[in-house]
């Protein structure tokens, strides 16, 4: 007994009753919230974060490291993906 077609059923019901169970009725009202913009900041404070981001330019200029993190969850996110399509199929 083959396992491919009852997970493509379970595929394509995930895949098209995901959307229309979620999808609202037209006669449903929406309330609707105005908000103020954030007021501007000042000049002063405009002058500390520039000086901020010189002082961080010289520090990410000297950064290492983080490769082995990346590849190391990429890695693991692929053969996560691979078992659930062997599994799935």
């Amino acid at each position: 007994m083959s396992l491919r077609p009852t997970a493509f059923a379970v595929a394509a019901a995930l895949a098209f009753a995901t959307p229309t169970a979620f999808a609202g009725t037209p006669d449903q009202t929406v309330e609707v919230q105005k908000t103020q913009a954030p007021a501007a900041a000042s000049h002063a404070d405009t002058q500390g974060y520039a000086q901020r981001e010189q002082q961080d330019a010289k520090q990410v200029a000297n950064y290492q490291g983080g490769d082995t993190v990346v590849i190391g969850i990429s890695g693991g996110a692929l053969i996560v993906i691979l078992i659930v399509l062997l599994i799935l199929l």
